[in-house]
Formats: structure tokens, sequence, C-alpha cells
């Protein structure tokens, strides 16, 4: 159990970093570019690559956890999958005015997003009812 500990962790910190670095990125190169040159196409790119990049990330922590807990593989899928649908639903929240041009897509997006809230709240009740482990990490505060 504390290599698990340890392992979440590391992962926690290099995922602090990695939103420390995306974000400093964007504020000291792709926020003065695009407001050089007028467009914010440059944004939307950056964002869409910086949450590719996130996504490898929960790749990396399904991995680990499964290492662990084969028997919550569903559980550690459907976090994944969820992942992966929040970064979509973040990507459309911030993009919708340049994606989108109707009311009816802004509706859509509206609905995907609320969904994606939803699904989240409940994977999360899940892993922490079936992943005993889980518990414990709450109170180390990771």
């Amino acid at each position: 159990m504390n290599e698990r500990i340890m392992k979440e962790k590391a992962w926690k910190r290099l995922f602090d970093q990695w939103i420390f670095g995306l974000f400093g990125t964007f504020v000291v190169l792709i926020l003065p570019i695009s407001l050089l040159t007028d467009d914010l196409m440059w944004g939307v790119l950056y964002i869409a690559c910086a949450l590719i990049l996130l996504n490898i990330l929960y790749v990396k922590r399904y991995r680990m956890r499964l290492r662990f807990q084969p028997e919550l593989k569903g559980l550690y899928r459907r976090q994944l999958v969820r992942d992966g649908i929040n970064s979509a639903a973040f990507f459309l929240a911030l993009n919708h005015q340049l994606l989108f041009t109707s009311n009816v897509a802004y509706m859509g997006v509206t609905v995907f997003i609320g969904g994606a809230m939803l699904w989240t709240l409940n994977v999360n009740k899940q892993t922490k009812q079936q992943d005993m482990e889980y518990i414990h990490f709450d109170k180390e505060a990771i």
C-alpha cells in the first residue's frame, strides 16, 4: 500500500507541474501571440494540444492503478473515459463561440457539459465506495 501511496503522490506532483507549466506557457507565449496577431485560433490549438497531453497523464494513472488493483478495472476504465469526456467538455466550453455559431449547437454543448459533470460526480462516488484504499488516500490529502 505504501508503494501505491507513493505512486499516487508522484502522479499528483507530476500533474500539478504539468498544469503549472501549461498555464505559464499560455500566459507567457500563447496569450501575447494571440493578442499581437488578433487571432484566437492559436489559443484554441494550444488548449487542444494541452488537453491531449493531460489525457496522456490520465492514461498513466489508469495503468498505475490497474497494476495495484486489477479487480477494479471497470471502475478505473470509467474514470479514464470520464476524464477524456471532461477534457472534451472543457475544450467546447472554452471555445464554443469560435466553434459554433448557432444556438442549437450552443445548447447541445451546454447539455454535454452538464452530462459530463453529472457523470463525474457519479464515478467519483463509486470510486470512493469500491476502492477502500482510496479512503486512505483522502486522509493523506493527496
